[in-house]
């Protein structure tokens, strides 16, 4: 008998009876009135989140303990891993995966429960059926498709170790943060499928919702930045972000909570956008389910994604539940989410953040036609046509740009409405930085007019945002009398949502700079050379010294042969690079390249070895990316004010009215 297989399937199967019960136990105290029996039902979620953690600690034992009569340990691991790398190893294949999705998934019901579900007695009962069922899906795929505790036929002696795609530091932070923010998706799905079954669809369901929508769309913002620095670190074509159909399945869930972040400020100070703010959490979660499937069921080729097997049939199905389950509350519910208010001006904010979301919401489309259109080409016309870089690029790129303008354009429109005058007084100036930027791009030598329109509004946004900080520390400077700096720093305490999501704002604007920088001006030279010949990239001379090779150290690396280059500019050396390659034990065939970058504020010389003869003559792949150091600035700037934007503030949430009827409503 294997103790850690068993206590490690036993807990699987305890949590799934745990979290049917809880499902049972609130419907049962909802329809009969109850309240103790609810309460019952969510305490069941500590036991299986308590179930849950055993099953993943038990996992995490075999993988140090190097227990080979585990088939995923000896799938995914092996006696050379270091400690890191085994960690890694938890969520690298398909049933750890899932298991780490469905921990993690665990842990927030845990916290919602414990938190939240106190503070809203007027959904606690439906949030916890729910959630229960939704958590009983993912925990019964684990249990009866995809245990990560099968016990292997024969123990190896050794394990075969992790795919050289994955060994690197990058595994142990990007796949924790992508897989977390998915499942995250889920508690404002339960939430807003609470506030349609109990018809208590205000500002309340909000309220509670927003620290849980905020912490969904940072951790999948930060997943999706980790993936982006992993891609380019990593993968060696020079890029970040190359429209993978598993990395758009990963991108998908963000934009919907992107838009529902931005939505729920019109429902809040408005009334409106009732329908359409539950509509978005609603397709962030499926889209999440979406990404799991996609992964999982083979429909499209992908370096992320996993063999086929019956789990993605199984998502295929609960995709297809949560899609229906969703519209049919919408509807049923419908009569309840009509608006508080119409518009008062088509020159308002709340006119602004509803283009906005259209924005985000057609890119969500695009994004997922062309996902799945290899499928559907090869399902009408028997042959698979993919939809690579070229498309998405130009499609997509300027609704980008249109998400920039917006975002400048918002920050400076008022709400409700306002007078040509003061309309006049509030454009007049961020127009003048447009052209004046325009003016200036143009000397500089930029003519394309992707990148003019680009760069010049995200000049302008960075301007508008900055100028808030501005007025706002020149208000609470005159009203306190504080010093200038903390007169600035105070603003974040005083509102640190719209502050907070300022400095985001701040981070778009330089990550857009960046991208479109390192998109439009990005140079290539691909070159064959031989030990001691040279060659120019960037304004610099590369000079290859000849192939060195170096015994492997750990993780399964046999060998490293580097090509080491020399960096030159202007007679004077100002760099040294060792790009090569790795070669693995157990993966003969399966070499993987070591990428060598020189990077600076101004752009990123970029070396990647695409192979070499008998002779140690090399072939050479260099980018010279622009701007690309700003990509990852941007980002941090852009997580710091998701930080601030998330930080509590300590105000509970009060007890919402309930709508009257919908006859009444219109009595």
């Amino acid at each position: 008998m294997n103790v850690l297989a068993t206590v490690g399937a036993g807990a699987l199967i305890t949590a799934l009876a745990t979290s049917l019960f809880s499902c049972v136990a609130a419907t049962v105290g909802l329809r009969a009135r109850r309240p103790g029996l609810t309460v019952l039902a969510r305490r069941a979620w500590m036991t299986t989140a308590a179930f849950t953690s055993l099953a993943f600690g038990t996992l995490v034992i075999a993988l140090l303990r190097d227990d080979f009569s585990l088939a995923y340990v000896a799938s995914v691991s092996s006696r050379e891993m270091e400690t890191p790398m085994k960690w890694a190893a938890l969520w690298s294949s398909q049933s750890g995966s899932l298991l780490y999705w469905t921990w993690v998934m665990s842990i927030l019901m845990a916290v919602f429960a414990w938190v939240t579900l106190p503070r809203i007695p007027w959904g606690a009962p439906h949030a916890t059926a729910l959630g229960s069922g939704v958590l009983a899906a993912f925990i019964a795929a684990l249990v009866f498709l995809a245990s990560p505790f099968e016990v292997s036929r024969i123990t190896p002696d050794d394990g075969i170790g992790l795919n050289p795609l994955l060994v690197d530091k990058g595994m142990l932070i990007h796949p924790p943060f992508l897989l977390g923010g998915l499942v995250s998706t889920s508690i404002p799905f339960v939430l807003g499928g609470a506030a349609l079954l109990s018809a208590r669809i205000d500002n309340a369901w909000l309220r509670s919702v927003r620290h849980w929508a905020l912490l969904s769309w940072l951790v999948l913002s930060i997943g999706n930045f980790l993936g982006g620095w992993w891609a380019y670190s990593v993968l060696g074509w020079g890029g970040y972000w190359g429209w993978d159909p598993v990395e758009n399945s990963a991108m998908l869930p963000l934009l919907p909570m992107t838009a529902f972040l931005h939505s729920m400020m019109v429902q809040e100070r408005r009334g409106m956008l009732k329908l359409w703010n539950l509509a978005l959490v609603a397709a962030a979660f499926g889209l999440a389910v979406f990404g799991t499937f996609n992964v999982r069921s083979g429909l499209v080729e992908s370096v992320h994604s996993f063999a086929k097997s019956d789990v993605g049939s199984y998502f295929l199905v609960l995709l297809g539940i949560v899609v229906v389950l969703s519209i049919v509350l919408l509807v049923w519910r419908g009569p309840y989410l009509k608006p508080d208010h119409d518009f008062d001006s088509l020159l308002s904010r709340e006119s602004g953040l509803i283009v906005n979301n259209y924005l985000l919401t057609a890119i969500a489309l695009i994004v997922l036609g062309g996902t799945l259109f290899p499928v559907f080409s090869e399902l009408f016309d028997n042959s698979r046509i993919t939809v690579g870089p070229p498309f998405y690029n130009r499609v997509v790129g300027p609704l980008l740009i249109g998400l920039v303008v917006l975002a400048a354009i918002g920050t400076v429109l008022p709400w409700r409405q306002a007078a040509p005058g003061l309309l006049l007084r509030r454009f007049r100036t961020p127009v003048a930085v447009l052209v004046v930027s325009l003016v200036i791009l143009g000397v500089l030598g930029m003519h394309d007019s992707f990148a003019l329109a680009g760069t010049g509004s995200a000049i302008v946004l960075l301007y508008v945002t900055a100028r808030e900080y501005f007025l706002g520390a020149r208000g609470a400077r005159r009203a306190r009398g504080a010093d200038p700096l903390s007169s600035f720093f105070g603003l974040f305490s005083r509102d640190r949502r719209r502050y907070g999501g300022y400095l985001v704002h701040i981070g778009f604007g330089v990550m857009a700079i960046a991208i479109i920088g390192s998109n439009v001006y990005q140079e290539q030279v691909r070159t064959t050379v031989a030990p001691g010949g040279s060659f120019e990239a960037g304004g610099r001379t590369l000079t290859y010294e000849g192939l060195r090779e170096r015994t492997g150290t750990s993780n399964g690396v046999e060998t490293e042969i580097v090509a080491p280059v020399e960096i030159s500019k202007d007679g004077k050396q100002v760099g040294y690079l060792e790009p090569g390659r790795r070669l693995f034990k157990n993966f003969p065939q399966q070499p993987m390249g070591i990428v060598a970058m020189d990077s600076s504020l101004r752009d990123d010389l970029y070396v990647f070895v695409q192979g070499w003869d008998s002779n140690g003559v090399a072939e050479f792949h260099v980018f010279v990316n622009p701007l690309i150091i700003w990509l990852w600035i941007g980002g941090a700037i852009y997580v710091v004010g998701g930080l601030i934007a998330f930080a509590p503030v300590g105000v509970r949430a009060p007890e919402p009215v309930r709508l009257p009827s919908p006859a009444v409503q219109h009595s």
